[in-house]
């Protein structure tokens, strides 16, 4: 196991900011994901972490090591590339012996490790399979292999299941996750996919253009996202536009308000002024009958049957728009398209941003479920 420490690291191409500013810590035996869209330098850090950039900036630790000049060679690290980067003309046993044989292992050292990695990725009896002939999830299985059998204190992964359909994916990350924590091995893994960095991560760093914009627990990250972007990205969420004020430095509260109504929140900050309420569509009640009067009208726009839930997309009396998600019903007790329905934000459930969206107002872990939530 190794823990990973990136001091300030800015790394540049041209003039343009890769990375910047990284500065935080992977503990020992940690699934650490980066995550973000295209482009925002995750992949970067990565390469970085691997020896085929080096920064301009900062420093990099592995434990107490500075690993700033040390070559890739040196950094005993597997990785698992996104293409997979297996060899053709090789059996699955040559694949996953290539690393040992380079290390000048001994024969039958050899045969126990490679037969051992095999295994655990259930593919021993295919050892004499050309991986041309083989599936795309058995590929991926062979790089992993070949990734975990020169024991590595470090396992670096980029977009590894990419390639893979959408079924496969779900199964192969299970499988993934399973053998990190068998093996208690340090693992940093690359993705896009929201849905898998909450599925197998310990933890996530959410990037945009180079920067961290938040680390926390998949469930932190999800539901106190620190800022607009990160709301935005992680799951699916509402933006709401309302007020604030006038603020009480006596109670610490505040008036949000939205077309009108008003609700007594407790802020995080001193804030009055235009606010973005990001509320989760599976935290949005929706009713046909007013229960209370912090309900707003509303009308049914459309209506998607997804199986286990129904998706509404609803017009507020303002103009604005939101989804509200909730639990499939009798088709003949759903809502229907144009029908006059009531809309509970569920404030005390909800994030409250600056007008900007940079920056938390209200978060309804701010008392009791912050504590490890790591911002940039």
């Amino acid at each position: 196991m190794q823990s990973v420490t990136f001091e300030h690291v800015t790394k540049y191409f041209g003039q343009s900011k890769a990375v910047n500013d990284a500065h935080f810590k992977i503990e020992e035996g940690e699934f650490f994901t980066l995550l973000g869209p295209s482009g925002c330098g995750k992949t970067t850090l990565l390469r970085t972490i691997a020896g085929f950039y080096k920064q301009e900036e900062g420093n990099l630790y592995f434990g107490e090591r500075l690993m700033n000049d040390v070559p890739t060679h040196n950094r005993d690290i597997g990785m698992v590339f996104q293409n997979y980067a297996i060899f053709p003309h090789m059996t699955v046993f040559e694949n996953v012996a290539y690393g040992l044989r380079a290390r000048k292992v001994n024969k039958k050292e050899i045969e126990e490790r490679v037969m051992e990695a095999l295994e655990m990725v259930e593919l021993g009896h295919l050892r004499d399979r050309a991986p041309s002939n083989m599936s795309g999830g058995q590929q991926q299985r062979i790089a992993l292999a070949r990734a975990i059998v020169i024991r590595p204190s470090l396992l670096l992964m980029d977009e590894p299941l990419s390639n893979l359909d959408a079924k496969l994916r779900i199964k192969m990350r299970s499988d993934i996750r399973k053998l990190q924590k068998d093996l208690n091995i340090t693992t940093i893994y690359v993705t896009h996919d929201q849905e898998e960095a909450l599925a197998v991560s310990d933890r996530i760093a959410v990037l945009s253009e180079g920067r961290v914009q938040q680390i926390g627990l998949p469930h932190e990250i999800y539901s106190y996202p620190s800022n607009r972007f990160v709301a935005n990205f992680i799951g699916t969420s509402n933006f709401v536009r309302g007020t604030s004020g006038p603020y009480s430095a006596a109670t610490g509260s505040a008036q949000i308000g939205v077309q009108g109504v008003s609700k007594t929140m407790k802020l995080a900050a001193a804030y009055e002024g235009e606010v973005l309420i990001s509320v989760r569509p599976e935290n949005v009640g929706v009713a046909v009958q007013r229960g209370h009067e912090e309900e707003l009208p509303g009308e049914i726009e459309t209506v998607t049957f997804l199986g286990e839930k129904v998706s509404y997309g609803i017009r507020l009396a303002d103009g604005q728009r939101l989804e509200a998600s909730v639990h499939s019903v009798e088709p003949r007790r759903m809502l229907r398209e144009k029908m006059s329905v009531f809309v509970d934000l569920r404030l005390d459930r909800a994030v409250i941003f600056d007008e900007t969206g940079k920056e938390a107002v209200y978060r309804a872990s701010q008392d009791d479920s912050s504590a490890g939530l790591e911002t940039a």
